[in-house]
Protein backbone atom coordinates (compact mmCIF):
# COMPACT_ATOMS: atom_id res chain seq x y z
CA UNK A 1 0.00 0.00 0.00
CA UNK A 2 0.71 3.11 -0.81
CA UNK A 3 1.64 5.68 1.98
CA UNK A 4 0.57 8.80 -0.03
CA UNK A 5 -1.64 9.08 -3.14
CA UNK A 6 -0.31 10.05 -6.46
CA UNK A 7 -1.25 10.09 -10.18
CA UNK A 8 1.05 9.16 -12.58
CA UNK A 9 0.75 9.47 -16.67
CA UNK A 10 2.98 8.46 -19.32
CA UNK A 11 5.24 5.54 -19.90
CA UNK A 12 8.88 8.10 -20.64
CA UNK A 13 12.10 6.87 -18.76
CA UNK A 14 12.33 10.39 -18.01
CA UNK A 15 10.02 11.94 -15.38
CA UNK A 16 8.57 15.40 -13.97
CA UNK A 17 7.50 14.80 -10.98
CA UNK A 18 5.24 18.00 -9.41
CA UNK A 19 5.50 18.90 -5.95
CA UNK A 20 2.08 21.37 -5.10
CA UNK A 21 2.52 23.78 -2.06
CA UNK A 22 1.21 24.17 1.23
CA UNK A 23 -2.31 23.13 1.97
CA UNK A 24 -2.69 22.91 -1.82
CA UNK A 25 -3.30 19.94 -4.62
CA UNK A 26 -2.08 18.13 -7.19
CA UNK A 27 -4.99 19.02 -9.36
CA UNK A 28 -3.33 22.45 -9.35
CA UNK A 29 -0.78 20.93 -11.87
CA UNK A 30 -4.45 19.33 -14.55
CA UNK A 31 -2.65 21.40 -16.80
CA UNK A 32 0.66 20.65 -17.08
CA UNK A 33 -0.06 16.96 -16.41
CA UNK A 34 -2.36 16.39 -19.29
CA UNK A 35 0.32 19.04 -21.34
CA UNK A 36 3.44 16.73 -20.86
CA UNK A 37 2.10 13.22 -20.23
CA UNK A 38 2.53 12.17 -24.02
CA UNK A 39 6.74 12.99 -23.84
CA UNK A 40 7.38 12.28 -20.12
CA UNK A 41 6.41 10.00 -17.27
CA UNK A 42 4.52 12.67 -14.90
CA UNK A 43 4.22 12.16 -11.18
CA UNK A 44 2.21 14.69 -9.01
CA UNK A 45 1.75 13.59 -5.31
CA UNK A 46 -1.03 14.63 -2.85
CA UNK A 47 1.67 15.62 0.05
CA UNK A 48 0.87 13.81 3.46
CA UNK A 49 -1.50 15.38 5.38
CA UNK A 50 -2.84 17.09 2.42
CA UNK A 51 -5.79 14.76 1.66
CA UNK A 52 -7.03 14.88 5.60
CA UNK A 53 -4.94 11.69 5.95
CA UNK A 54 -1.18 11.01 7.70
CA UNK A 55 -0.62 7.12 7.96
CA UNK A 56 1.70 6.08 11.07
CA UNK A 57 1.61 9.90 12.37
CA UNK A 58 4.62 10.71 10.79
CA UNK A 59 5.99 14.07 11.47
CA UNK A 60 4.72 16.98 9.22
CA UNK A 61 7.90 18.75 8.18
CA UNK A 62 9.74 19.18 4.49
CA UNK A 63 11.85 16.67 5.43
CA UNK A 64 9.42 14.12 5.72
CA UNK A 65 7.59 15.15 2.44
CA UNK A 66 10.61 14.86 0.61
CA UNK A 67 11.24 11.57 1.51
CA UNK A 68 7.67 10.53 0.71
CA UNK A 69 8.48 11.48 -2.57
CA UNK A 70 11.59 10.01 -2.76
CA UNK A 71 10.20 6.51 -1.92
CA UNK A 72 7.66 7.28 -5.09
CA UNK A 73 10.38 7.68 -7.58
CA UNK A 74 12.74 5.02 -5.99
CA UNK A 75 9.65 2.81 -7.51
CA UNK A 76 10.55 3.54 -11.01
CA UNK A 77 13.94 3.49 -12.85
CA UNK A 78 14.05 6.73 -14.45
CA UNK A 79 17.33 7.86 -16.12
CA UNK A 80 16.38 11.67 -15.29
CA UNK A 81 13.86 13.76 -13.00
CA UNK A 82 13.20 16.95 -13.45
CA UNK A 83 11.37 18.14 -10.04
CA UNK A 84 9.04 20.65 -10.22
CA UNK A 85 7.44 22.60 -6.91
CA UNK A 86 5.25 25.61 -6.51
CA UNK A 87 5.02 28.16 -3.46
CA UNK A 88 5.97 25.42 -0.59
CA UNK A 89 6.65 22.46 -3.17
CA UNK A 90 9.84 24.54 -4.48
CA UNK A 91 11.92 23.88 -0.62
CA UNK A 92 10.67 20.05 -1.39
CA UNK A 93 12.29 20.02 -4.74
CA UNK A 94 15.56 21.17 -3.61
CA UNK A 95 15.40 18.75 -0.50
CA UNK A 96 14.57 15.59 -3.20
CA UNK A 97 17.65 17.05 -5.13
CA UNK A 98 19.70 16.31 -2.33
CA UNK A 99 18.18 12.71 -1.86
CA UNK A 100 18.48 11.15 -5.80
CA UNK A 101 21.23 10.44 -8.16
CA UNK A 102 19.38 11.06 -11.07
CA UNK A 103 17.96 14.90 -10.58
CA UNK A 104 18.73 16.98 -13.65
CA UNK A 105 16.96 20.14 -12.85
CA UNK A 106 14.82 22.00 -11.03
CA UNK A 107 11.96 24.37 -11.55
CA UNK A 108 10.74 26.97 -8.73
CA UNK A 109 7.16 28.34 -9.10
CA UNK A 110 6.66 31.24 -7.58
CA UNK A 111 8.85 30.57 -4.24
CA UNK A 112 9.45 32.10 -1.57
CA UNK A 113 11.73 32.04 1.58
CA UNK A 114 10.38 33.19 5.35
CA UNK A 115 13.64 33.81 7.26
CA UNK A 116 17.36 33.31 7.48
CA UNK A 117 19.32 31.55 10.50
CA UNK A 118 19.45 35.14 12.02
CA UNK A 119 15.89 36.20 12.15
CA UNK A 120 14.38 33.08 12.69
CA UNK A 121 13.21 33.79 16.41
CA UNK A 122 11.64 36.90 15.15
CA UNK A 123 10.06 34.90 12.27
CA UNK A 124 8.01 32.22 13.95
CA UNK A 125 7.39 34.74 16.78
CA UNK A 126 5.59 37.17 14.73
CA UNK A 127 3.93 33.87 12.74
CA UNK A 128 2.42 32.73 16.22
CA UNK A 129 1.20 35.76 17.52
CA UNK A 130 -0.53 36.41 14.26
CA UNK A 131 -2.27 32.84 15.17
CA UNK A 132 -2.71 34.47 18.74
CA UNK A 133 -4.24 37.52 17.48
CA UNK A 134 -6.46 36.43 14.75
CA UNK A 135 -6.79 32.43 14.79
CA UNK A 136 -5.25 30.22 12.67
CA UNK A 137 -8.18 30.19 10.09
CA UNK A 138 -8.29 33.90 9.42
CA UNK A 139 -4.43 33.63 9.05
CA UNK A 140 -4.81 31.22 6.15
CA UNK A 141 -7.51 32.55 4.93
CA UNK A 142 -5.98 36.01 4.43
CA UNK A 143 -3.26 34.40 2.99
CA UNK A 144 -4.58 32.55 0.24
CA UNK A 145 -6.95 35.84 -0.31
CA UNK A 146 -3.47 37.60 -1.21
CA UNK A 147 -2.80 35.06 -3.97
CA UNK A 148 -5.38 35.85 -6.70
CA UNK A 149 -5.88 39.58 -8.34
CA UNK A 150 -7.97 38.90 -10.89
CA UNK A 151 -11.20 38.94 -10.81
CA UNK A 152 -11.23 36.56 -13.21
CA UNK A 153 -10.42 33.64 -11.21
CA UNK A 154 -12.71 34.78 -8.16
CA UNK A 155 -14.09 30.84 -8.45
CA UNK A 156 -10.42 29.78 -8.51
CA UNK A 157 -9.95 31.55 -5.30
CA UNK A 158 -13.16 30.57 -3.16
CA UNK A 159 -12.53 27.18 -4.26
CA UNK A 160 -8.30 27.32 -3.18
CA UNK A 161 -9.46 28.81 0.45
CA UNK A 162 -11.81 26.28 1.07
CA UNK A 163 -9.71 23.73 0.16
CA UNK A 164 -6.56 25.15 2.54
CA UNK A 165 -8.75 25.67 5.55
CA UNK A 166 -10.76 21.85 5.01
CA UNK A 167 -6.90 20.84 5.09
CA UNK A 168 -7.25 19.57 9.48
CA UNK A 169 -4.61 21.97 11.23
CA UNK A 170 -3.08 19.52 13.37
CA UNK A 171 -1.29 18.53 10.07
CA UNK A 172 -1.08 22.14 8.31
CA UNK A 173 -0.19 24.28 11.35
CA UNK A 174 2.88 21.95 12.57
CA UNK A 175 3.56 21.90 8.39
CA UNK A 176 3.61 25.84 8.13
CA UNK A 177 6.11 26.21 11.51
CA UNK A 178 8.37 23.68 10.26
CA UNK A 179 8.87 25.69 6.96
CA UNK A 180 9.89 28.57 8.30
CA UNK A 181 12.46 26.41 10.44
CA UNK A 182 13.39 24.55 6.95
CA UNK A 183 14.41 28.28 5.62
CA UNK A 184 16.31 29.39 8.25
CA UNK A 185 18.28 26.21 9.17
CA UNK A 186 18.59 24.03 5.57
CA UNK A 187 17.60 25.43 2.04
CA UNK A 188 21.27 27.21 2.16
CA UNK A 189 22.92 24.17 2.26
CA UNK A 190 20.90 22.04 0.48
CA UNK A 191 20.78 24.42 -2.57
CA UNK A 192 25.09 24.93 -2.44
CA UNK A 193 25.14 20.96 -2.42
CA UNK A 194 23.22 21.00 -5.90
CA UNK A 195 25.17 21.76 -9.23
CA UNK A 196 21.96 21.04 -11.99
CA UNK A 197 20.37 23.41 -13.92
CA UNK A 198 17.29 25.91 -11.85
CA UNK A 199 14.62 27.20 -13.68
CA UNK A 200 12.63 29.97 -11.67
CA UNK A 201 9.22 31.42 -12.50
CA UNK A 202 7.76 34.18 -10.59
CA UNK A 203 4.83 35.93 -10.33
CA UNK A 204 4.83 37.48 -6.89
CA UNK A 205 6.79 38.87 -4.28
CA UNK A 206 5.34 38.52 -0.31
CA UNK A 207 4.73 41.60 1.84
CA UNK A 208 5.72 42.55 5.70
CA UNK A 209 2.63 40.05 6.55
CA UNK A 210 3.64 37.60 4.19
CA UNK A 211 0.44 38.38 1.65
CA UNK A 212 1.56 37.86 -1.88
CA UNK A 213 1.58 41.01 -4.16
CA UNK A 214 2.44 41.35 -8.01
CA UNK A 215 5.66 42.03 -9.45
CA UNK A 216 6.97 44.17 -12.49
CA UNK A 217 9.33 42.51 -14.88
CA UNK A 218 12.63 45.25 -13.67
CA UNK A 219 11.97 44.54 -10.14
CA UNK A 220 14.06 43.01 -7.82
CA UNK A 221 13.01 40.13 -6.02
CA UNK A 222 14.62 38.52 -2.56
CA UNK A 223 13.73 35.00 -3.32
CA UNK A 224 15.08 35.38 -7.11
CA UNK A 225 18.49 36.72 -5.79
CA UNK A 226 18.44 34.24 -2.89
CA UNK A 227 18.65 31.36 -5.41
CA UNK A 228 21.08 32.98 -7.66
CA UNK A 229 23.62 33.77 -4.82
CA UNK A 230 23.64 30.12 -4.10
CA UNK A 231 23.45 28.33 -7.91
CA UNK A 232 25.10 29.66 -10.97
CA UNK A 233 23.09 27.63 -13.38
CA UNK A 234 19.54 29.85 -13.00
CA UNK A 235 17.10 31.02 -15.71
CA UNK A 236 14.31 33.33 -15.14
CA UNK A 237 11.06 34.02 -16.24
CA UNK A 238 8.80 36.76 -14.84
CA UNK A 239 4.95 36.78 -14.83
CA UNK A 240 3.88 40.36 -14.61
CA UNK A 241 0.09 41.29 -13.49
CA UNK A 242 -0.63 37.26 -12.44
CA UNK A 243 -1.64 35.80 -9.08
CA UNK A 244 0.60 33.21 -7.62
CA UNK A 245 -0.87 30.30 -9.30
CA UNK A 246 0.60 30.38 -12.34
CA UNK A 247 -0.16 26.90 -13.64
CA UNK A 248 -4.10 27.55 -13.75
CA UNK A 249 -3.82 31.28 -14.19
CA UNK A 250 -1.55 30.94 -17.53
CA UNK A 251 -1.13 26.93 -17.88
CA UNK A 252 -0.47 27.70 -22.06
CA UNK A 253 2.27 30.17 -20.98
CA UNK A 254 4.17 28.11 -18.43
CA UNK A 255 3.84 24.57 -20.08
CA UNK A 256 5.74 26.28 -23.12
CA UNK A 257 8.49 28.12 -21.31
CA UNK A 258 9.08 24.43 -19.32
CA UNK A 259 9.22 22.82 -22.30
CA UNK A 260 11.72 25.23 -23.92
CA UNK A 261 14.10 24.73 -21.22
CA UNK A 262 13.53 21.30 -20.97
CA UNK A 263 14.77 21.24 -25.02
CA UNK A 264 17.55 23.94 -23.65
CA UNK A 265 19.30 21.32 -21.06
CA UNK A 266 18.75 18.69 -23.57
CA UNK A 267 16.54 16.29 -21.13
CA UNK A 268 16.24 13.98 -23.98
CA UNK A 269 19.32 13.57 -25.43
Amino acid sequence: MNEIKYIQEGNSKNCLFLIHGFCSGSEDWDAQINFFKNQFTVISPTLRGHDGKNNFERPMSIEQLSNDCVSILNKNNFEKVILIGHSMGTRIAIDIANKINNAKGIILIDGSRFSDIDLYGNTIKEFETSILNNSYITVLEEMFSSMFFSKKFENDKKRIIQRAINIPEKYSLPLRRNAIWYDSHCVDNNLKNLNIPILILHSTNLNSKTGRVPIKKNEAIPYIDFICSLSKKVNVEKFENTGHYITIEEPDKTNKIILKWLDDINLNS
